[in-house]
This record gives C-alpha cells, sequence and structure tokens, in this order.
C-alpha cells in the first residue's frame, strides 16, 4: 500500500499551551474528516512550528484525540524573515490507497496566505473524531460569519407573536415590548409551561421567560422547563422592574388598609407596607391583582403592579418605584426556533452534568478558564430523575460558534455526562 502525504497549516492565537492545541486539533479534525482518514492507517505525523511558538506542544493535540499508537515528532523551523508568525505546519503519512489528486490538504486562519488554492474558500466546521475511528463526518464549508452588529436578535413583523406569562399588563408583558417593541403582538399565557406549549404548537412565534431576579435570586421552574423542551434562547432582557401602588379611581392613601399582589412583588416592597401599616395580601400575579382589583373593588384595598397594568384597568397610580431596592431588575429568557448569528457582544447559555468522580466539575469548569472564558453565571439544580445528583447552569461570554467557545463545549462533551447548548444571543 503506497504511502501518501497530507499537508497542512494553520496558526495559533498567541504562544500558550491552549491556543497551540486549540489550533493544532481544529487543523487535524479537518483533515481527518475531509480525507475520512482513519488513525489506525497513520504512519507518521511531523508538526513543526515557527521559532515564535513553543514546539512541546502541538504533537499533544493528536493524543488528545485519541491517537494513542501514531508516531510523532515536533520540530522547530528555521528563522525565516518573512515567515508567517505562530504557525503550525503538519505532515501526515498515509497508508491508503487514495489516488495522489483526491487527497485533501488545508491550509486554515492566518495559514491560508500560505496556500490560497489549497485553503477552504467560506471556512471550515472541524467536526469531532469518533475516538481512534474515523471522523464522523466530512467538513462542510460555511458562509463567514456576517459583520458584527450591536441590535438584538429578532426583527418582529405582524406574524410575531410573543406569548408571556401572566395578565395583560404584566412585567413580562412590558419584557415583550421591550425588546420587539411597543406594536408587537402578545399572548397571554397562565403558566410558564403554557409559554413553551405555545410556541411548540404554533400559536406564538417567540417567548419572553422569567428566569432570575436581582433581589430574589434564580427561578427554579424555568431553569427546569429550559432543560425538559428543545427551544432556543435567542436574546435577553433586563427589566428595571419598577412597582406602582394602584388604586380604583378616587381612593386615597388615607383609605388604603391592605395591599394585594403576587408574594415576590410585595416581599419586594416589604419595607414600604410595613412602615405604612398596611396588610400584605398574595394574589396568583401582579397584573392579576390589578385586574381583580378593577373588577371587584374592596374598600381600603389597593395592589402592587406595573404602570402598564393600571393603564390597561382603569386604576390610578398613587405612587410609582415603592420597590424597596432601587436595583429592582428581573431578567429574562427570550424563547425561539432559530438560531443567531454573532452580534457585537454575545453570552452563551448551556447545562451540563458530570460524574459522581473528585474534581469533574473542576476540570469540566477548567476548558473555559484555560481558554479565558468568563462565566457570568453558575447554578446547580437537582437532577429530577437521579437523586442527589445535580446539573449544573452556566452562562458565558461569546458565541458558540468562536474557536475558543466552540472548542471548550467540545472539549467540555468528554468530560461532561452530558451537555445541552440552550443557546448563544446578544447580551442585553
Amino acid at each position: 500500500m503506497p504511502v501518501r502525504g497530507i499537508r497542512g497549516a494553520t496558526t495559533a492565537a498567541d504562544n500558550t499551551e491552549t491556543a497551540i492545541l486549540d489550533a493544532t486539533e481544529e487543523l487535524l479534525r479537518w483533515l481527518a474528516a475531509a480525507n475520512e482518514l482513519r488513525p489506525a492507517d497513520i504512519a507518521s505525523i511531523v508538526f513543526s512550528v515557527t521559532p515564535d511558538l513553543n514546539a512541546t506542544f502541538p504533537a499533544r493535540a493528536a493524543r488528545q484525540l485519541g491517537w494513542t499508537e501514531v508516531p510523532l515528532l515536533d520540530t522547530i523551523e528555521i528563522p525565516v524573515p518573512s515567515a508567517l508568525p505562530r504557525c503550525i505546519r503538519v505532515l501526515i503519512h498515509w497508508n491508503t490507497d487514495r489516488p495522489l489528486e483526491a487527497i485533501q490538504h488545508g491550509y486554515l486562519r492566518e495559514a491560508a496566505a500560505l496556500r490560497p488554492d489549497l485553503a477552504p474558500e467560506s471556512g471550515i466546521i472541524a467536526m469531532p473524531l469518533a475516538g481512534n475511528g474515523s471522523a464522523r463526518q466530512a467538513a462542510e464549508p460555511v458562509a463567514p460569519p456576517p459583520a458584527p452588529r450591536p441590535a438584538a436578535a429578532v426583527t418582529p413583523s405582524t406574524k410575531t407573536i410573543v406569548a408571556y406569562q401572566g395578565e395583560p399588563g404584566a412585567y413580562s408583558q412590558e419584557a415583550a415590548h421591550q425588546h420587539f417593541g411597543d406594536l408587537v403582538n402578545t399572548l397571554a399565557c397562565h403558566s410558564f409551561e403554557e409559554i413553551f406549549k405555545a410556541i411548540e404548537e404554533g400559536r406564538a412565534t417567540h417567548g419572553v421567560l422569567p428566569v432570575e431576579n436581582s433581589q430574589a435570586g434564580s427561578i427554579n421552574q424555568a431553569y427546569d422547563l429550559l432543560l425538559d423542551h428543545d427551544l432556543r434562547v435567542i436574546g435577553e432582557v433586563k427589566l428595571r422592574v419598577r412597582h406602582c401602588l394602584l388604586v380604583p379611581p378616587g381612593v386615597t392613601a388615607a383609605d388604603i388598609q391592605s395591599v394585594q399582589s403576587h408574594p415576590q412583588a410585595l416581599a419586594q416592597c416589604e419595607r414600604y407596607l410595613r412602615t405604612r401599616g398596611w396588610e400584605a395580601v398574595p394574589s396568583y400575579d401582579t397584573a392579576g391583582a390589578a385586574r381583580e382589583l378593577a373588577a371587584y373593588p374592596i374598600p381600603g384595598r389597593a395592589a402592587i403592579a406595573s404602570a402598564l397594568a393600571g393603564k390597561i384597568y382603569g386604576l390610578d397610580v398613587l405612587d410609582i418605584g415603592i420597590e424597596d431596592s432601587p436595583e429592582n431588575t428581573t431578567r429574562f429568557f427570550v424563547l425561539g426556533r432559530e438560531e443567531l448569528p454573532p452580534a457585537a457582544r454575545n453570552k452563551t447559555s448551556i447545562v451540563f452534568a458530570t460524574s459522581h468522580t473528585p474534581g469533574a466539575l473542576y476540570h469540566a469548569l477548567g476548558e473555559f478558564a484555560n481558554r479565558g472564558i468568563n462565566l457570568t453565571k453558575i447554578e446547580s439544580r437537582p437532577r429530577r430523575n437521579r437523586p442527589w445528583h445535580y446539573v449544573f447552569y452556566v452562562d458565558l461570554e461569546g458565541h458558540y460558534q468562536d474557536l475558543g467557545v466552540s472548542r471548550a463545549l467540545s472539549n467540555l462533551l468528554t468530560r461532561a455526562a452530558f451537555v445541552k447548548l440552550l443557546g448563544s444571543y446578544p447580551a442585553a
């Protein structure tokens, strides 16, 4: 069987172990996928790097891919004044009957300038390898990403319908208007579960789901539903919650004896109510409390809800901004089915689980730390189908198509029991 040579080159972002290994592994994955290369048929691999890179790292990328039986050699190139900086070259000696003209060579990233005739025209998605076996899937060319854009994700149309939980006038409806515009069509739902069903059944195109409040913390049911359903997170909204004291027309502050609202809204206004000696009366929803008060006024009763709810139900606003904390903000996820290209500032949300072994979580999170990827949120939740096991919800800076994030997620797959990408979206 003849020995064929496969040539390739790429560049590292900088002279660090992580950058060199990421770039080399991407190149090896591309060459293997493009040629349907089986590691068992590789006779040897020679890596060379320009003198500004550390030559001890590239060969280790092959070992990380599971190519444990392949002879490897790392070398440093002779200094050349016109050499491409941070360049990694590879020569794979392949035992194959494939004709020379069918061999796919690859020059990725800045190395494409060395051999434009052998460089992918529009970039490549490098697919994972199945251990020591063949590539799972051939590499596919993809269009280059568009120029970054600062704006949010979705351009609403007359067909856009946004589902939210609560009665008309709920803060979730305000979040929908903040993200999509005041003229967007909205659909009120009785529960968080109904938001997902409305989108899945086609009654809505999108949804807004509250996931955490700056004072009360995360909303656990929302995160459980994100794990159970296959909708994408395509945006986030941070809504400054301004609670209003609402009363039927003609009622004054001196008349008030009790105030009704959602328990969380009552808790967020606890000091305001306590100093006035007003009784807190729980209700199922803030806007629902306003609607009920308008339909069935009780002497001495007021409601806490949004200004929008007061306007919808014809109630007077006696006071605004009555929340105890001036930083009271609720974060919402925007749900949909589409995939969004990278924007100017991106975030990615994932959920994963690890094995019950020492250091499992440490090594999983290390995939992000080693690449300088900032985690903006991490929270554990019990796995409902496995007592005393936990899943971890993580928000991180960057888009899943970014090279560093993509490599971190790919390596996380090898360390975690499961990984689910909830979505990449423009940061609020």
